[in-house]
């Protein structure tokens, strides 16, 4: 899809024609098998400049604006409703959680900030896989699980990446907006940013939903079952769906074009803040003792330093039906290979989800980019390729 006028206002655009044949390598990836459909989309400051949707055998009925299921793309959307209430001098990012959330407190837990939960440095007790997909706990359920278990490390000693920690940033933004977690979303974020389609619960338009594949929903019965419990939980780590259209246009709103024209979510200095990398020094650890530079911002993954393909960053989302065992996904990225660097500034930030979805966001650029898939799990090469590609038209054009 070609997008003809202007969501925002932005000085020049490019060219969407050479865009449209810079993301056609998608459409490799969905004929040899390797991901069931995909869903692209280019903006710049001024909202989408294109979207071409690539369907496979079983994605037929693929559309640019069908909905697909996040995961963990779900936090950077919370990480900015969290920097509008810093940006209004409504929360601090380095004062303890237990400031906000009451019930949050004791066996060092007051040493928990804000700042901790968003770079997954806080040791917050992250709920198993096992105890989601067979107790299904509630959103209030998952609160007091986090409030009542000990810590797991000392908070801002090493990362861990941990979904469960959002419920905290749930409850902050409930409480400060005297409204439930959705609803306070959706004012902060999701209506400011025009993003109509994104939701806890897609069920009133079914035919726009996009399957998840890779998990063992066996019939429609319990599709269904898992979609009402999706909307319950209303999973602040990775429980929003949306479309790739929405994504671009909360990218857009992050972009200092859009700032400068006055169509920003948040500050310069905000934005600033929460995409500059806060875990410099600081390991992740995994089970068998291999250490790795983790290069998370506020809710933002970072390109890596040596302009190789970037840290992925996926995480846990709810699980989707009986008899899951996922965990966590690796977010080491692909090895870098000559040729392979995707040439990102240092600015740039990133988030994914498990189910092959992407945000990338660089700013020195205005570049916008979205890639959007239905597989649990999905090798994140098929995503790379598209972006060098998307990059090299991007800086291959003068704007205008």
């Amino acid at each position: 899809m070609q997008f003809a006028t202007l969501d925002r206002h932005a000085p020049a655009r490019r060219d969407p024609t050479l865009l449209r044949a810079a993301v056609a390598c998608a459409g490799d990836a969905v004929r040899e098998g390797l991901l069931p459909g995909i869903v692209v989309g280019v903006g710049d400051a001024g909202g989408p400049l294109v979207v071409e949707t690539f369907r496979g055998r079983r994605t037929r009925r693929l559309r640019d604006d069908s909905v697909f299921f996040l995961a963990s793309l779900t936090k950077p959307v919370v990480a900015a409703a969290v920097m509008r209430l810093v940006d209004a001098g409504r929360v601090d990012l380095d004062a303890p959680i237990g400031r906000y959330v009451p019930a949050f407190g004791g066996d060092g837990k007051d040493r928990v900030t804000v700042r901790h939960v968003l770079t997954h440095t806080a040791g917050v007790y992250d709920v198993p896989t096992e105890i989601l997909r067979t107790k299904r706990p509630s959103a209030a359920r998952m609160l007091e699980i986090v409030c009542r278990e000990p810590l797991t490390f000392v908070p801002g000693t090493q990362y861990e990446y941990c979904s469960s920690s959002f419920y905290l940033l749930a409850d902050i933004l409930a409480r400060a907006e005297e409204r439930p977690f959705p609803e306070a979303l959706h004012r902060l974020v999701l209506e400011p940013a025009g993003m109509a389609d994104t939701t806890f619960d897609p069920r009133h338009d079914r035919s726009r939903i996009v399957p998840v594949e890779g998990v063992p929903l066996r019939n429609i019965v319990v599709r269904e079952l898992v979609l009402r419990y999706l909307a319950r939980a209303t999973n602040p780590g990775g429980g929003l769906w949306g479309t790739c259209i929405d994504l671009l246009r909360f990218g857009a709103a992050l972009t200092p074009t859009a700032i400068r024209d006055g169509h920003g979510l948040l500050s310069q200095a905000a934005v600033d803040e929460m995409t500059r990398e806060q875990t410099s020094g600081i390991l992740e650890v995994s089970a068998d003792g291999a250490t790795r530079d983790p290069r998370y911002a506020l809710g933002w993954g970072k390109p890596r330093l040596d302009g190789g393909i970037p840290s992925v960053v996926g995480g846990s989302a709810p699980p989707l039906g009986d008899d899951v065992s996922t965990g966590h996904p690796p977010i080491d990225g692909l090895a870098a290979a000559p040729g392979d660097a995707v040439p990102a500034s240092p600015r740039s930030f990133t988030h994914g989800g498990a189910t092959g979805t992407r945000l990338w966001v660089d700013p020195e650029r205005d570049l916008v980019f979205v890639f959007l898939t239905n597989r649990w799990g999905a090798d994140d090469g098929p995503m790379f390729e598209v972006l060098k590609g998307v990059y090299d038209a991007w800086d291959g054009q003068p704007p205008g």
